[in-house]
Order: C-alpha cells, then structure tokens, then sequence
C-alpha cells in the first residue's frame, strides 16, 4: 500500500513538473493577453465600434475575458466580461448540436424525411431531410419583406413556423445551397416533437446546464437582463445612431439566442470535448455538405469548416440588428475564441482569426 502510495505521488508530481514546463511563463502570457487587447482596439479603432466583448478558452477553461468599449453609449456603461450581447447565427451551432444530440441517441435521422418528426409541416412534394435543414440545402426560404426587421413578439416555436410553413420550395431539396434562417425553426420543432419539452427548456438542460452556460438564452425584450448591451449602428452621415427596434423572438433557433463571450466558449469547448457530442456525431456535424450534383457547400451542419493559423477549424458567425458575432473552433489546440459586438459595422471574425494567430504564435 505504501509503495502505491509513493508511486502516486511520483506520477502526480511528473505530471505537474510536465504542466509547468509546457506553460508560459508569466511574462510570456501577459505578453500575449496584451498583444489579443491590442488586435481587438486597433480593429475598434478601424471600424468606429462602440463595444466589444472577447473570451478565450483553451482545454476546457476560460483562459481570458475582456470587455472594450460600451454597452450603452447615453450613460457610458462599459463592456464588461459578463455583457449580454445577440449572438446572432451562432443560434445555428447551438441548434445544430441539439439535433445531432436526438441522432446521437437513436431518437432521429438526419436522413429521414423531417415530416416524421414534424407532421404538422406540410407535404412539399419531396422529401425533405434534416440534414438539408441544418446545411442550408432543403429549399425552404430565406427572409421576405421586413421579416428581418420584425418587431412582432412570438412565444413559441410552432408559431413561428407558421412564418414559412405554406410556402413553396425555393429549389428541390439538395440542389442547391440556400442559406435559411427559417428552416432552423423547423429543426426547432424537431427538437421540441422528439424530446416532448419546449426548445428553450431543451437547450438549458441539455446544452447550457452541461456546458456550464449561465447567461445564454432565448431573447425576451420584456425581462430585465442585467448586462445586456444595447445596439448601434451609423446613418448615411456617419453619425452613431441606435439599431433599429428588432424583436428575434420568431428565430430562436437561427438566430434568436443571447449569451456572453465566454458562455459561448464553453459551449465551444463542451463540443470539442465530447460532453455535449461523442466524436463520431461531433466529426458528423463537422462534415462539408454536397449538392445533389456533388458541388461542396462550403458549409457543415451548422458550422463553417475552414483553417485558420494552419489548423483545421470550425466556426460561425452572425449579423442582425444590434450585433456582429463570432464563433472559432480549433480542436487540435482544443481552442475556442468568441469575439460579440453591439456595433453592426464591426467584422468579428477577422478579429477572432487575428486572435488565433496571436495566441498560438506564442505556445
């Protein structure tokens, strides 16, 4: 027993000595957390923002947060770590992942026609699958008249699909890449017809509560969200006005969600780590998707697949009034960097790609 126990205590100290010698030293980290501050003010500067919210997360943990600039520009209230911002389309991701969660389970197919779990979705004539929903090939259409300004509240998920649900097809299922926010609240109803509870309850027990995600949620303009940054835009002048009044509520699933920097890295981090996804659902979400015609998309199921400072990456972003957001994933460093702005002429995702190359320089 005492020689197991001395054998324990020599593994655990290999360990740690093998932890600090891979580790920065502590000028070496404070150089790099400066030179992240330094990209994201320079790309505030060059664009005007007004604020900006930056998380990054490696093997699981937040490893750095930062606010810059304001939240509210009429009483000066700056962007901190916990600011509340629209996360845009990285609702897409989130709902991509709980869908793959029911296919992981035995509960759905991807390639099954989506009538089945949806009945209420009328016949269009061909078959429609829940892979073509989440890679943007099914055919259903993108935004029409003000739908993208609406200012109209919705409570559910199968009132907002009565937004499209009578609508023709724009194409046949498969042939072509239509980018739709509208089809995701079909995947919505998918979710909400397999697990038998709301697509909001869904999400918080089955994605926030494990991934540790304690400000991320479907919008309601009605409650009081503490931290929550207000949207800017500029005119035809140049002069910094307020967004527009929007209500998301009709997109929960593409685009109607809210989180901090650094929920979002969680929830990028519980993805790559399998606590959300086993590997071989996660490698299945991650897959570019083809036409009928075998033309790559360019698209995954809910995410961009690409490469980013030589690595293979994964990634989402998003623009709607009052926000710019976005979401990179590099699962061989198991590095997720979050970059959400409340300045709609703000480019996040150069500055997240810019953040990458400036962290892993320095490993």
């Amino acid at each position: 027993m005492l020689r197991r126990a001395r054998l324990c205590r020599l593994v655990m100290a290999a360990v740690c000595l093998a932890v600090v010698a891979g580790s920065l030293s502590a000028p070496a980290r404070a150089s790099r957390e400066r030179d992240v501050r330094l990209a994201v003010r320079q790309a505030m500067l060059e664009s005007r923002a007004t604020g900006c919210s930056v998380a990054i997360a490696q093997n699981g943990r937040v490893v750095f947060q930062h606010g810059f600039g304001y939240a509210d520009m009429e009483d000066f209230s700056p962007v901190r770590p916990q600011t509340v911002f629209r996360i845009a389309s990285i609702s897409k991701s989130v709902t991509a992942v709980a869908v793959m969660q029911l296919v992981e389970r035995g509960k759905a197919d991807l390639d099954e026609d989506i009538r089945r779990y949806v009945p209420e979705f009328p016949d269009k004539g061909e078959k429609i699958t829940a892979r073509q929903v989440l890679g943007h090939l099914s055919g259903i259409r993108g935004y029409r008249g003000n739908e993208y300004t609406s200012k109209e509240p919705y409570t559910s998920v199968e009132q907002s699909l009565a937004i499209f649900r009578d609508d023709p097809l724009e194409h046949r299922p498969g042939e072509k890449y239509l980018y739709s926010t509208h089809a995701y609240t079909l995947a919505a109803r998918l979710v909400e017809n397999v697990s038998g509870i709301s697509f909001p309850e869904y999400l918080r027990q089955s994605i926030f509560l494990p991934a540790g995600m304690t400000s991320t949620g479907p919008e309601d303009l009605r409650s009081i969200v503490r931290w929550r940054a207000r949207g800017y835009t500029r005119d035809n002048h140049g002069n910094l006005i307020n967004s527009p009044y929007t209500d998301i509520s009709y997109k929960w699933a593409g685009g109607g969600l809210v989180s901090t920097a650094a929920d979002l890295c969680r929830f990028g981090s519980a993805v790559m780590d399998g606590t959300l996804l086993g590997a071989a659902a996660r490698a299945e979400m991650w897959k570019e998707q083809k036409t009928l015609d075998g033309k790559a998309t360019g698209y995954a199921l809910g995410w961009v697949p690409g490469t980013t400072a030589g690595r293979a990456s994964v990634a989402h972003g998003g623009a709607q009034p009052s926000a710019r957001s976005f979401l990179l994933l590099i699962p061989e460093e198991r590095l997720a960097i979050a970059v959400l702005s409340n300045y709609e002429g703000f480019q996040p995702s150069s500055v997240a790609r810019r953040i990458a190359e400036v962290w892993l320089s320095s490993q």
